[in-house]
């Protein structure tokens, strides 16, 4: 009997077949974007390295959770809008584990809340407000440069804004957030603050890739500049389209811990992903 060919997975065929509980197209999400989201847990939650590997499981239950149901009301329409809204669960389930901590307080008073962030940022050019989110999360000058392909330093009077809670992250010599619970407390209410007026995930990719003209794109960074909301998912795209090619890839063994979270066949594949994905032997 012929050995049924392997398919060729692209992002679009992860959507259609991860839907359907396909246990190949699993694989393929976590061997393309594991990467990515184990790297933001290490960021954002920085020094356990088990507690992100939880995080990626109750990630993938909650995606699969009511046959799909999550999965299947991501975006269809991009690669890196889907996965800016995958890490925005992801993200969401960081800020309410224990892994994260409690907020601090000066004085009674939160370090930061959007109100706050929004005076951090009020009047700033969109360029320095995006250095400034980045620096923010915990990013060293080396990958902020990597990341927007512009030096920081251009946004150095902007750092003189930032709480004395969390300046000390402006020295950092490894990205890793220095105030876990504050900073994914501050973007849930940031991802939670969409307002009727604010432009769609996909448009501002577009805008990102140079592919709109002067007269829609300065309207649109206008209001990203003066939205949270979007300024949130404008840095959220840099983010994961940096690290979908920068992400070192994970192991066979992580994947296969992983596929364990999923309603799918529990079967370990007969042969490496990568020859069963592009064929061969």
């Amino acid at each position: 009997m012929p050995e049924k060919q392997p398919i060729l997975f692209t992002f679009h065929k992860i959507r259609e077949q991860g839907e359907q509980g396909n246990a190949d197209a699993w694989r393929a999400f976590l061997n393309f974007y594991g990467p990515l989201y184990l790297h933001l847990l290490n960021v954002y939650l920085p020094g356990d390295g088990e507690a992100g590997s939880r995080l990626v499981e109750g990630l993938l239950a909650e995606l699969a959770a009511n046959n799909y149901e999550r999965f299947r009301g991501t975006s269809r329409q991009s690669e890196r809008t889907f996965l800016t809204e995958v890490r925005a669960l992801l993200l969401d389930l960081a800020a309410g584990s224990s892994a994260a901590g409690a907020p601090g307080e000066v004085d009674g008073q939160r370090v930061l809340d959007l109100d706050k962030l929004a005076k951090i940022v009020e009047g700033l050019p969109l360029a320095h407000q995006e250095i400034l989110f980045l620096k923010m999360t915990g990013y060293t000058d080396a990958t902020v440069e990597r990341m927007l392909r512009i030096a920081p330093r251009v946004a150095e009077k902007a750092f003189e804004r930032l709480p004395a809670a969390c300046s000390g992250g402006q020295q950092l010599e490894q990205d890793r957030c220095p105030w876990s619970a504050e900073w994914l407390g501050v973007l849930r209410e940031a991802r939670a603050a969409k307002k009727e007026n604010c432009p769609e995930p996909h448009q501002l990719l577009r805008i990102q890739d140079g592919q709109v003209s002067w007269y829609d794109k300065e309207p649109a960074e206008k209001h990203v500049a003066g939205c949270l909301h979007c300024l949130e998912n404008w840095a959220a795209l840099r983010e994961v389209s940096y690290w979908r090619r920068a992400a070192e890839p994970i192991s066979a063994a992580q994947v296969e811990r992983f596929m364990r979270a999923l309603p799918v066949a529990a079967a370990a594949p007969t042969k490496p992903f990568l020859k069963r994905v592009f064929g061969g032997s």
